[in-house]
């Protein structure tokens, strides 16, 4: 399935949903909206859903790796919700050096919880 991301500010907190097969532009288009929004939103958290998402590769998380440390001084908190053990693998890969991020594991309402408080 091609892939698509969508980058929506809710509830103060900028959320990336990611859906199918990703790839390097797709990841770019997301990271592009988050940047706007951290710009134009008083919102210091982000949530990354990668529920229905199919499983990344090494490349893609190296490059959502960069993108983090270019934004990493304006995040508060972050949290990737993940549906399985290796897009876990890479989320902790990509947000390896962030201050405060989780990975949550099929729990978007737990992830939801943690970044509000």
């Amino acid at each position: 399935m091609k892939g698509q991301a969508e980058v929506t500010l809710q509830d103060g907190i900028i959320t990336a949903v990611y859906t199918g097969e990703m790839d390097m532009d797709l990841v770019k288009q997301a990271a592009a909206g988050i940047e706007n929004l951290l710009k134009e939103s008083q919102s210091t958290r982000i949530l990354y859903n990668t529920l229905n998402m199919e499983t990344p590769s090494m490349k893609l998380a190296m490059e959502m790796k960069a993108f983090d440390a270019k934004i990493r001084d304006k995040i508060q908190k972050s949290a990737t919700v993940v549906p399985g053990a290796t897009t876990a693998f890479f989320a902790s890969i990509a947000f390896i050096l962030s201050k405060n991020h989780k990975v949550f594991h099929n729990d978007l309402e737990a992830a939801l919880s943690w970044l509000r408080y």
